[in-house]
């Protein structure tokens, strides 16, 4: 379901935006927890602003247990695939957990693990992690089940823990995960003898201690609320509210089911969970009317509330809870599409222990697991969409982001180019390498600094900007040419020109590939040129320097070629005594491929026999056609040396089909 991801963990996620930034808060919640706990929310994300983190979600809790992770020396981006894959995990195993608890069948608990896990919905959030980590979601409404049948302290402490953890994982999940399971405890409490109700305070003890230790991770965004005045407003959440189309309306990423609905598909408005479910689900409602059991009361309960609330303030409901000040903070009410997908998911958990019972009767338990185990892989073809269609990033840290992380700074970093969206996402991810205040970061909102500072960019009014610069106050400026437009480096020059003209600008230094240094001099007096002196770990190779030695070739697709279907290129890439690693690039960008390999290349070896053994000489990557890719492209490859040396292998151009 998420190939080739797994194979590509250490440097991969879905996008470059959203992702980059999940990425950079898990590492600022380990950075920062043992650094300096009592400003966990002081990031070095848009500075000088304080609260920062509560911009977005903090994601703390689900740091908390990748942790050993980043003590290990992984990089930020591999710790969020490694969070990602366990979220969908974690969503399947608590799914699990409370379709067992309340139907009592392991088989009907698979059935319901399967189906949250890869539920269709989590998939369009993959670039959301904190949306995508939906397991203690279930595991707190199963702590507030088996309380209620053992008033234990116990028990009483695990639903603390459960509360807890949901609050500080996803507050999304956590606020609207709350009212079907404080709904759920109140049914549970009213069905217990009034002496025995008074067992019930040990589970108000609990989960008044946990909130109390969620104050601290809730009062930020009530200070960033009332300081710089961030609120969603009712308009924003009645945009983001869904229509009854959008549940029959498939996620563009399925294989199997397209045309329905709304066409074309709008956003996170993809709510059909799969005919599968629906029909499982629809048996389960049938038992609940038949037999009320606890079970399908559960699953009716989260799976009505969550349809409900996913039509947002089109409906009395989620407009009554938008009158609470901690519901003003969901900006799309469609989310509740998840709390009833974990309804639909427990209701089929209830229709395969019906039929499992059934099955079990008539034959034996070995065919009756065996229909659970058909039910749990059509219900994983149904919903399949591997493969993914991923972004190869940059985990590691270029040498000018490490030559960051060894500098004092008296004020901010202002990086350029500076544009919203992925461009300054990136910054924010290099900033859990160099831990250096950033002026222009990402997130779930734009301050108004970053934003002045950007304008006045594009307009080209130098002065004005420098000014701004200097009153931040900024102490650095970087200028990534590699990374700007036409345009973007027209207007950095024009900055630099100025800046250095006028002496508020000093250039410290160049940095490979292309990179510049500028110290803002009023901020940063004693800023020195220290253009030769090499950065820490920099490799000392010339500039823009192609190493020729690094032998190889492009075999596959030849120049001017069209390639229908999936695209395969090959090659070979070898020196005397070691392969070479190698990147394609597609339109000057590395793309993940669906399969990578080394193969023997008898025939290299035959007419350049100085290069040995070519066993695993020549390479092979394939790439899927993705929507979008029809038309002619640019291809090359890169062929990595020893002491980072690199030859990049000449353009060529093809032209790219569908192969459906």
């Amino acid at each position: 379901m998420t190939w080739p991801w797994a194979a590509h963990m250490r440097d991969t996620s879905l996008d470059a935006g959203d992702s980059y930034l999940n990425a950079w808060t898990l590492a600022w919640d380990f950075h920062q927890t043992f650094r300096d706990p009592f400003h966990l929310f002081d990031s070095n994300n848009f500075f000088p602003y304080r609260y920062t983190l509560a911009l977005s979600e903090h994601e703390w809790g689900i740091a908390l247990l990748f942790f050993p992770a980043f003590a290990a020396g992984f990089p930020p981006l591999t710790v969020h695939g490694l969070a990602m894959l366990f979220g969908i995990a974690s969503s399947g195993y608590g799914a699990f957990r409370l379709a067992r608890t309340l139907t009592g069948s392991t088989a009907a608990a698979w059935v319901g693990g399967v189906a949250f896990a890869f539920v269709p919905y989590r998939f369009h959030h993959l670039n959301h992690l904190p949306y995508v980590f939906a397991g203690w979601m279930p595991l707190l409404a199963e702590a507030v089940v088996l309380f209620a049948r053992r008033h234990t302290w116990r028990r009483a402490a695990w639903l603390g823990v459960a509360f807890f953890m949901s609050g500080a994982s996803s507050i999304h999940w956590f606020l609207l995960g709350s009212v079907p399971t404080a709904v759920l405890a109140a049914i549970l409490f009213s069905r217990d003898e009034p002496p025995v109700r008074r067992a019930w305070s040990r589970a108000a003890v609990a989960v008044c201690v946990a909130a109390l230790a969620l104050v601290p991770f809730f009062l930020p965004y009530q200070r960033v609320r009332s300081l710089y005045g961030l609120e969603r407003g009712s308009g924003e959440a009645a945009f983001f509210s869904a229509r009854p189309v959008h549940w029959i309306t498939p996620d563009w990423s399925l294989r199997l089911w397209h045309g329905m609905g709304e066409r074309p598909p709008r956003g996170e408005f993809c709510l059909f969970p799969g005919f599968l479910l629906l029909a499982l689900a629809i048996i389960g409602v049938t038992l609940f009317f038949r037999k009320r059991s606890e079970a399908a009361t559960v699953g009716l309960l989260f799976a009505g509330l969550g349809f409900v609330g996913s039509f947002g303030m089109s409906t009395p409901f989620h407009r009554l809870l938008y009158l609470l000040p901690p519901f003003r903070a969901i900006r799309a009410p469609v989310r509740w599409a998840m709390v009833a997908d974990l309804g639909l998911a427990v209701l089929a958990g209830v229709a395969a222990a019906a039929l499992v019972e059934a099955w079990s009767r008539r034959r034996s338990k070995a065919f009756a697991f065996g229909i659970a185990a058909c039910l749990c892989g059509t219900l994983l073809f149904e919903d399949r969409v591997a493969p993914m269609y991923l972004h190869r990033g940059e985990p590691d840290p270029d040498p000018l982001t490490r030559f960051l992380a060894e500098t004092p700074m008296a004020g901010g970093l202002y990086e350029l180019p500076d544009a919203f969206g992925e461009t300054n996402a990136l910054h924010v991810l290099r900033a859990a390498d160099h831990w250096k205040p950033l002026v222009n970061g990402h997130s779930g909102f734009q301050m108004p600094i970053a934003q002045n500072l950007h304008h006045l960019l594009g307009q080209g009014k130098t002065v004005e900007l420098l000014d701004a610069l200097e009153a931040v106050p900024v102490s650095y400026v970087t200028v990534r040419p590699r990374r700007m437009t036409a345009e973007q480096r027209a207007t950095a020059a024009k900055l630099v020109e100025a800046g250095t003209a006028s002496r508020r600008l000093l250039h410290v230094r160049h940095f490979l590939p292309d990179d510049e240094l500028y110290a803002v001099v009023k901020t940063e007096p004693g800023a020195k040129v220290l253009e030769s002196a090499p950065a820490m770990n920099e490799p000392a190779v010339t500039r823009d320097i192609e190493w020729t030695e690094l032998t190889g070739s492009i075999d596959e697709p030849a120049e001017d070629a069209t390639v229908t279907g999936n695209l395969t290129v090959r090659g070979w890439a070898r020196i005397p005594g070691r392969d070479l690693p190698v990147t394609v690039l597609i339109d000057r960008a590395p793309r993940v491929p669906l399969r990578t390999a080394r193969n023997p290349r008898p025939d290299v070896q035959a007419a350049v026999p100085w290069l040995e053994d070519c066993s695993t000489a020549g390479y092979e990557q394939v790439f899927a056609f993705q929507p979008g890719d029809e038309g002619e492209h640019e291809l090359s490859v890169v062929f990595r040396g020893p002491d980072d040396r690199v030859r990049h292998y000449p353009w060529r151009k093809f032209t790219w089909r569908n192969g459906r």
